[in-house]
């Protein structure tokens, strides 16, 4: 029987940090949707973007519309806190699957899932923990038990 510390540590560690960080968006983008309800709260926001966008001398034309900059942050928060749920399943049962070696190449192909969902549903901002569930998956996919088997 192989040992598996490797791949177990790797997806632990990118299941951490995944779920932080998604977790942190969807956060920080429902706090920024909720904080701006309300006539007061936007016509703050309209008149900061405004206010930012002239301090960076950038041109009316190019200037994108604060209403759907407003419906991305929206978007994207609640894209990462499903992401970060489905990532949280898919990430332990791959765990579960490597533990005790019982099926190790549905694990890989777990942390692979977790690992482009991560990644998809950050909008590329989770690239480190997707990048060790990849690994994670390669370790799974790679090593094999060595045969018993001598031949003589």
């Amino acid at each position: 029987m192989i040992k598996r510390t490797g791949e177990i540590v790797l997806a632990i560690i990118g299941l951490i940090f995944s779920v932080l960080m998604q977790a942190a968006i969807a956060v920080i983008g429902l706090l920024l949707v909720n904080g701006s309800k309300g006539k007061e709260g936007l016509t703050t926001y309209y008149n900061n973007y405004y206010q930012t966008v002239t301090e960076w001398e950038i041109p009316k034309d190019e200037i994108p519309d604060p209403d759907r900059i407003f419906d991305f942050v929206h978007t994207l928060s609640w894209t990462a806190l499903s992401g970060g749920i489905i990532t949280l399943i898919v990430g332990a049962a791959g765990i579960y699957y490597i533990m005790k070696n019982k099926n190790p190449i549905l694990a890989g192909f777990l942390f692979l899932a977790a690992g482009i969902v991560s990644l998809l549903s950050t909008a590329l901002i989770g690239f480190i923990p997707a990048l060790l569930f990849v690994i994670a998956a390669m370790l799974c996919f790679i090593r094999k038990p060595k045969s018993t088997f001598s031949g003589f």
